[in-house]
This record gives structure tokens, sequence and C-alpha cells, in this order.
């Protein structure tokens, strides 16, 4: 009896471990597993870059004897990295349908490299450890957005990308402070085996993700098609019956038209049937002849094309329709008598850019990442002439500004997607989550350099912190929405572009505030950067802005704000 409840105890636990190990499987190329992938890749990719930054300067200054200005090379040789690393990876990503092998191979270089900072000798060989670690860095960036627009499309993609802004924020807030721990305990060493550790785990991750296909694909080329003499026109009380000489596929999709007189026609949800033989798409039969299509009247629907298994007949019963437009959309197998359709034009960088809402966000990202990276190099100092501020209070104080931006990140990428507040918006859409932050972030670093106490100072920055994660989010979400309307799925491409902006503003921006703080003051210098926010929200609105005055609020109301969705 023992040995008989121990036998089924057995299968029963080997039952249960299959099952988990087939959900685990399945899990591997779900959408969820992407975005973990990915918002892990961001993660580890800040958490590298910002470990070398406490004791860069004194490999700098002991080990070889340089000044503190060769750090800023080092900076700039990174920055000029991701500009070759992003473009090159998007290109290749995008035109062979590629996401995880260059991202293997990005995560492979930047533990390579992160390893010559802890043998190099020469500063030849930090600046070619730094420029790779930048391709690297570009590479991670471009690819890791462009797979999760792949699998969250439409109003998953804010939320998603809300999530992957958070992956970011925690590494750029743990790298620093992870790696003065680690070089205070272990030195270099310490570093390197944190770096093989983290990059380890992240590789196993990468490796086991299964590449998901497109949760959407380009829209197939399509005729559109008025009612003529070859085609049969709808009337009252007829069916829809296509001219029997046109062999293949037909794909029809009504749009419907308000049957109102007083209301302007505005096109409903359709669905789409497929006929081949007399057999729709869904593997039923017409019981009365070949390739015949119905349309049924719903009560305050218009008219929907309908589809049922259980259907014995697909008719088009038009009696009870009122008068109206109707479009038919035809998708034909072109094998015979037309020639093929034309390949999908490839999207590059420079028709990215031709196209406005895309260089608007080009703009905004690198003026909002210029903003957050300014305040490196210039409130340690102020803190330290002001209120003589320790090293460990002044990391405190970078805390109460990082923190809030990992959280507003989500929330904005929720509230960005929500259709409701959208729709309400339109024409303004995403763009006035954009718009609200950066002015709201103005207002609040023009009160940063008015702040005579540390208080005030930390409670500025957890405002400042929160309203630029909050406005950094809509932007990914409007730049993903874009391509994914535009058609092409140049994902990589169009994320390889914010990465290059992102990383123009943190290049320059910190760059040249110092010496402006040198001959204005650090209040002057703020107000600065809230100059720089105000003239970000402008540029953001002058898309939407234009719609309004040229159309008015009341063209985007209902089934016309769709397109800010």
């Amino acid at each position: 009896m023992q040995a008989g409840d121990s036998s089924a105890t057995s299968v029963r636990n080997r039952g249960r471990l299959a099952r988990i190990l087939r959900r685990c499987n399945d899990f591997r190329s779900e959408p969820a597993a992407v975005l973990t992938v990915s918002t892990l890749a961001v993660f580890v990719d800040t958490v590298v870059y910002g470990l070398i930054v406490p004791f860069l300067p004194e490999i700098l200054q002991d080990r070889l004897g340089m000044s503190s200005s060769a750090n800023g090379i080092l900076f700039g040789c990174f920055g000029v990295g991701v500009l070759t690393g992003a473009p090159i990876s998007a290109y290749i990503s995008d035109r062979w349908k590629i996401r995880r092998w260059p991202m293997i191979i990005g995560l492979l270089g930047l533990a390579i490299t992160t390893v010559l900072f802890a043998v190099s000798n020469a500063f030849w060989e930090l600046v070619v450890a730094r420029l790779a670690q930048g391709i690297a860095s570009g590479i991670t960036w471009s690819i890791g957005l462009g797979m999760i627009a792949d699998v969250y499309p439409g109003k998953a993609m804010g939320q998603a990308m809300g999530i992957a802004f958070t992956g970011f924020t925690l590494g750029y807030l743990g790298g620093p402070v992870i790696g003065g721990a680690l070089y205070d305990a272990g030195g270099i060493h310490a570093i390197a085996i944190f770096v093989a550790a983290i990059t380890a785990v992240d590789l196993v991750f990468r490796l086991l993700l299964i590449e998901p296909k497109p949760a959407s694909e380009p829209a197939v080329s399509s005729e559109t098609l008025d009612a003529g003499p070859d085609e049969k026109a709808l009337e009252d009380g007829d069916s829809y019956l296509p001219p029997p000489g046109r062999a293949g596929h037909r794909r029809f999709a009504a749009h419907v038209a308000a049957s109102s007189p007083s209301l302007t026609p505005s096109p409903a949800t359709a669905r789409e049937f497929t006929f081949a033989n007399g057999i729709c798409k869904c593997g039923a039969k017409s019981a009365r002849g070949p390739n015949r299509i119905a349309a049924q009247s719903q009560p305050n629907l218009g008219k929907v094309c309908t589809c049922s298994r259980q259907a014995d007949a697909h008719s088009i019963a038009a009696s009870a329709l009122p008068a109206f437009a109707l479009t038919l959309t035809r998708t034909v197998d072109r094998t015979n008598d037309l020639p093929p359709p034309a390949p999908l034009k490839r999207t590059t960088m420079l028709d990215l850019l031709r196209e406005w809402p895309i260089l608007a966000c080009c703009l905004a990202a690198t003026i909002l990442s210029g903003t957050s990276g300014a305040l490196e190099p210039t409130l340690p100092l102020h803190m330290r002439e002001s209120f003589n501020s320790s090293t460990m209070v002044t990391a405190a104080v970078f805390v109460a500004f990082v923190i809030p931006s990992a959280i507003s990140g989500p929330i904005a990428g929720m509230l960005s997607s929500d259709e409701r507040l959208l729709a309400k918006s339109a024409p303004y859409g995403r763009f006035g989550f954009v718009v609200v932050g950066v002015l709201l972030a103005a207002g609040v670093f023009a009160c940063l350099g008015a702040t005579k106490n540390i208080v005030g100072l930390v409670v500025c920055l957890i405002f400042a912190g929160f309203l630029l994660g909050f406005a950094t989010v809509p932007v990914l979400n409007i730049m993903g929405v874009h391509v994914e309307r535009t058609g092409g799925h140049a994902y990589a491409t169009v994320y390889a572009l914010f990465n290059i902006s992102y990383s123009i503003g943190v290049l320059v921006v910190p760059t040249v505030l110092p010496p402006i703080m040198n001959a204005i003051g650090f209040a002057g210098s703020m107000g600065v950067l809230a100059a720089l926010l105000v003239a970000c929200a402008c540029i953001v609105a002058i898309y939407p802005a234009s719609k309004h005055y040229k159309h008015g609020r009341a063209a985007y109301i209902g089934e016309n704000a769709r397109q800010f969705l």
C-alpha cells in the first residue's frame, strides 16, 4: 500500500514538474518575457555605465598621472560610441528582422569593455574601452526598446515603455552607489567580479528568450473600389456577388458612414473576410453559392460585415439599411492578371526625421536628458559651497531626484495609453502629457535655483525628478506609435534616434552649463534649464497646435479623435 502511494505521489510530482517546465518554456516567447529581458538589459547597461564613475578619476590621476580634463574626453568617447553603435545596429536589426543576437553581442561587448578598464595601463586603452562601451550601449537601447515596441503595439506600448524606463532610472541610481561601495571594499577586482556576475545573469535571460513575431504586421497593399459597372452595386434587397472571372482570394471590409444627414460620415469598425471557392476564412461554406457575402444591419452600429460559423449562408441583406456611402476594400491574390505588389519601402533615419512628430520627439529627448544630466556637475558644487554638504549627503539628495522619476515613468505610460484621456485631449493626445510635464518641470527648476536651504532643495528635486520622468515616457510612446501607424516596423531605427538624441543631450548640456554657472551662479544656471524646458514644450506643442488651429477642436471629436489614440 505504501509503495502504491509512493508511486502515485511520484507520478503527481513528475506531472507537476512537467507543467511548470512547460509553462516556463511557453513564457520564453511571450511579450512579458521580451519586456523582462529588455528592461533587465537597460538596467544592466545603465548600472555598468555608472559603476566606473566613482573610481575613474582616481585611475586617471593616480595610475596614469593625467588631469581631470581627461575624464571629459572619456565621456565624450562614450557618446561617440553611442552615435556609432545605435544607427548601425538599428539598420541591421530592422533590415534582417533580428533582435536577440545583436542584444547578446552588445552584452558581451559591454562585459569585455568593463574588464578593459580594470587592466588598462594607458590612456588610449581607456579611450578604446569607453568607445566600445558606448557602441554596446547603443545596441542595447535601440534594439531593446525596439523589441518592446514589436510585441506591445497600440495602447499597451506606453505602459511597457514606462516599465523599461524604470529599469533605466534604477540603474542610473544604483550604478555609482554600487561602484563606489565595491571599489572601497575590494578595489577594481570586486568591480570586475560584480560585472561578470550581472552580465552572466543577463546573458542567460537573453539566450533563453525566444524572439516572438511582432504583434502586428505591415498592412498589405489593397485597392479601394467604388461600386461601378463591373461590380454589381448594392441596392435594397440585393446581394453582392463578385464577378466570376476574378480568381483568387477576396477580402472585403465594409466601412460605415453615419446614416443621419446631420452628421459628417465617419468610418466604423468592420470585420474582414477572405473567400476562396465559396469558403469563408472561418471555414464555413456558403450555401447560396460561391463568394457570396452579406452584411446585416445592427441597431445603432450602422452596417457591419458579420461572419458566423453557425450561419448556413453569408448573404447581404441591405433592405433594412438606410442609404449611405459604402466602400469596399479588396485584396486580390495577384497570380494571373496583375503584377506582384511592390515591396515595402524600408524606413531610414532620414525618412523618420522628415516627420515632424519624430523630429520634435528627438529634440525633446535631447533637452530632457540634458536637463537631467546638467545636475550632475552643478548640484554637488552648489551644495558644497552653499551648505557645506558631505559626499554622502549629496548622494542622498540625488536619490531624492532619481527615485520619483522611476515611479512616474509607469504612471505616465499608463495615462498616455488611456484612450478616454487621449480622446478628450485630442488633437494634443500624448503630446499634451509631454507639454504639461515639461512646463511644470520648468517652474520647479526656477524654484530650485531660488531655494536657500537644503530642505527646499530636496523638495524641488523630488518634483523635478517626478515631472521629468513623467514627460520622458510619453516621448517614447509617441515615437513607437508613429512608426506603427506609418508602417515599416522600423522600431529599432526610431529608438536608435531616441538613444542618439538622449546621448547628445547628456554630452552637450552638462558640458556647457558649468561655465555658465561660474559666470551667473547656480540660480542663473537653473533659469537657463527652465528656459530650455519651456522651449522644449513649445517644440512639442507645434504639431498638435497646428492641427487645432487649422481644423478646430470640434474636428477631433468622436471617430476623428482615433488618430491621436
